[in-house]
């Protein structure tokens, strides 16, 4: 199989050298980088010139002239690629030399597979560990990990989709149905993860092969939160409007699956909608508002769909 890596760039030049080098230093190299750099004003379109000219494979490199953003600079870098495999890369991480062989030969371990992902290290900006996984810091859990090696991968990212872009390969031919990304915010890695699991088994490989580096300037992060950091998330999910986001991003989804999709998933994603509008449209304090949380209790879509009891509480007590 070929393969593909799209990477997307935007003033990168701090990390940038350190993430080209591994992947230079891969077990199984790719048989070509796209890179789409958002414009950047430091020297990171220097320093991807300056790689492609020593790299030991072919590096296409792409620079737009005004700003797109993260997703859709992603969207360009992807739509160039020419492999029958894609993975995605970020500007500031560091990847294992086993990472591409290991997640290809996943795949090819499995024909109908449509994607594969894996853990990874969070790191700090020097590359020392803060112990702990993306996958604990995502609460990917034994649970859901079970749920995906029986095939649930759709129905465990209807509750969070926790295929991190930066651990993510997947087969070229579901991009068709990935792209364009839906207009809204920072959503490429998810929505394309969630629409390939509709469709095809999703493998996973427990070894981090990825060093997620955790800094002030990443556009999209984790952060190991305690309880009062928490709350913080939790009220600053309602100020970003966080639930009428979930329904744009799962109405996009069922609109873009159509029938593909099988019954089971259509009608769990029906579920997952009605249940994002009604965090969305929860009335104010007050009978009908616990008459509300009370009824998306005992129906399990807190559970299913959200992170139970975690989340009713968010609902009646920090909204």
């Amino acid at each position: 199989m070929k393969v593909s890596v799209a990477m997307a760039t935007c003033e990168g030049e701090r990390f940038l050298e350190e993430q080209l080098e591994s992947i230079s230093a891969q077990s199984r190299t790719p048989d070509e980088l796209v890179v789409f750099d958002d414009a950047s004003e430091d020297s990171t379109f220097e320093r991807l010139e300056r790689f492609s000219r020593t790299a030991t494979f072919p590096v296409r490199l792409h620079r737009n002239d005004a700003r797109l953003g993260i997703t859709r600079n992603f969207e360009r870098a992807i739509g160039h690629c020419e492999g029958d495999v894609i993975l995605l890369a970020d500007q500031d991480d560091v990847w294992l030399p086993p990472k591409i062989e290991t997640l290809c030969g996943e795949l090819g371990r499995e024909p109908r597979a449509g994607a594969v992902f894996c853990n990874g290290e969070i790191v700090d900006e020097l590359g020392a560990p803060l112990g702990t996984t993306l996958w604990k810091a995502l609460g990917f859990d034994p649970r859901e990990q079970r749920e995906l090696r029986e095939g649930r991968a759709a129905f465990v990212f209807l509750r969070h989709v926790v295929a991190a872009g930066t651990t993510l390969a997947f087969e070229a031919r579901h991009r068709p149905c990935g792209l364009p990304f839906p207009e809204l915010r920072s959503c490429h890695d998810a929505f394309l993860a969630f629409v390939i699991a509709a469709r095809a088994p999703v493998r996973i490989v427990e070894a981090p092969l990825v060093r997620y580096r955790l800094h002030g300037g990443n556009q999209v992060g984790i952060r190991r939160l305690n309880l009062f950091a928490q709350l913080q998330k939790a009220r600053e999910q309602v100020d970003r409007d966080a639930f009428g986001y979930e329904v744009e991003f799962f109405e996009r989804a069922r609109e873009r699956l159509g029938e593909l999709a099988d019954v089971a998933l259509r009608e769990a994603l029906d579920e997952k909608i009605a249940h994002a509008r009604c965090r969305r449209d929860l009335p104010d304090r007050g009978l009908e508002r616990l008459a509300t949380i009370r009824r998306e209790l005992f129906s399990g879509r807190y559970r299913r769909y959200s992170y139970g009891w975690k989340s009713a509480a968010q609902d009646l007590w920090l909204r």
